[in-house]
């Protein structure tokens, strides 16, 4: 990729040291509309129905609420009651920006960074930007920032693996016209191994995708670390940038970064790489080697909005954007919108995986709707909605 790896400025807020490698950052949690201290009570993990809540209160009363993602957290729940929770309580909220640092560096926490870290973290985070939001009488964009954007264009993403390419095709030209989208993602690979589900899908249904939707669509590629061979990879890619795509996600392994380095540097294709990732210096890595063009943590697995705010700032350094992956189910719909809200760069479309309504909630803005490719972005106070408090009565407390 022609992008080089010098000679490009720094953001305010991100430069490392050598007694910090990692770098700080500029805090996003705008205090203008929080003078007093939000102190945190207790921060309680509740669940029903296989859906798994975050419940947040101040001394003060105040409550906030968030949802974990619906498999990771049950897995999560120790490490949420026993390490974060321990951490927040008595904690000032509005030092969230601070906090998603210390939990993580006091005592041995460090030792456990990965996928189930940082999913407990996003949880708790979720919740006390809910609560900060009550309290403010704010949306979470607003805290974290300001709202840029009220529309959020969206990209649709589809797993078809399994099936040959026509029907492949089928389902992902059917998925583009539930929502009337401008953008859709494919599978190609065969997801952490180079060999197709079903032989030749790849080669055949790239071209196949283009000539059906590319007049009609921005169109990506997410090979989900598939190839192990560097050539491989390279091949695939040829492939893909003849036919137009408009970037090729995870080529390689996700923790093969020098080898995702070399398909970036022979391709011109934008690679777009991170939704494995949790660590904060790989990322930096990455983007300033030129190994990936369009960073995409995870806004759970990566811990947060915080967090991935802070890859946007060290991606908007490079001139590059920064376009989140999104979890499915649960609600990562919202902190999705909640992210491209707020963010300076989060490119052109967003992950999409659907509008989920698995347990009763609603917003306590303007209506959060899908219509011809666009989604409204929350902008009630906190995270944007309220769930049924009756539904919430018969949840269990996680002990």
């Amino acid at each position: 990729m022609a992008l080089a790896a010098s000679g490009l400025p720094r953001s305010q807020g991100v430069a490392a040291t050598p007694d910090d490698p990692i770098g700080r950052f500029d805090p996003f949690i705008d205090r203008k509309h929080l003078p007093n201290p939000v102190i945190v009570e207790s921060l309680d993990l509740l669940e029903r129905d296989g859906h798994w809540f975050v419940r947040a209160r101040s001394r003060d009363g105040a409550e906030g609420w968030a949802v974990g993602h619906p498999s990771k957290t049950r897995l999560a729940a120790p490490v949420f009651r026993h390490v974060v929770a321990r951490h927040l309580v008595g904690k000032d909220a509005r030092d969230l920006d601070r906090l998603v640092d210390t939990v993580y560096l006091s005592g041995s926490n460090y030792k456990m960074q990965g996928q189930l870290f940082w999913v407990a973290v996003a949880a708790a985070e979720f919740a006390l930007l809910d609560l900060l939001g009550s309290v403010a009488k704010r949306s979470a964009a607003d805290l974290l920032g300001g709202a840029r954007r009220h529309q959020i264009p969206l990209y649709i993403a589809n797993n078809h693996r399994q099936l040959g390419p026509e029907e492949s095709l089928a389902r992902i030209v059917a998925s583009v016209d539930t929502i009337n989208a401008k953008a859709v993602k494919f599978k190609i690979g065969g997801r952490m191994k180079s060999i197709d589900q079903v032989p030749g899908r790849t080669e055949k249904l790239i071209p196949m995708v283009a000539d059906a939707l590319g007049d009609r669509c921005t169109v990506y590629a997410d090979a989900n670390s598939s190839y192990v061979s560097v050539k491989k990879a390279i091949e695939i890619g040829k492939i893909l940038e003849s036919n137009k795509i408009a970037f090729y996600e995870e080529p390689c392994p996700f923790d093969y970064l020098e080898e995702t380095y070399r398909v970036a540097q022979a391709l011109e294709i934008p690679i777009a790489w991170g939704e494995q990732e949790s660590s904060q210096w790989r990322f930096r890595h990455m983007i300033d080697k030129g190994a990936v063009q369009i960073p995409q943590p995870d806004l759970i697995y990566y811990g947060g909005l915080i967090r991935s705010l802070r890859v946007a700032k060290m991606a908007e350094a490079r001139g590059l954007n920064c376009t989140p992956h999104i979890s499915g189910g649960g609600l990562g719909f919202l902190y999705m919108g909640i992210y491209a809200s707020c963010c300076p760069n989060p490119g052109p479309h967003q992950e999409y995986k659907g509008l989920h309504h698995a347990f009763p909630w609603e917003s306590t803005g303007d209506p959060i709707l899908v219509k011809d490719g666009i989604m409204t972005a929350p902008n009630g106070h906190g995270i944007g909605v309220a769930i049924d408090p009756d539904y919430l009565a018969q949840a269990r407390v996680v002990q």
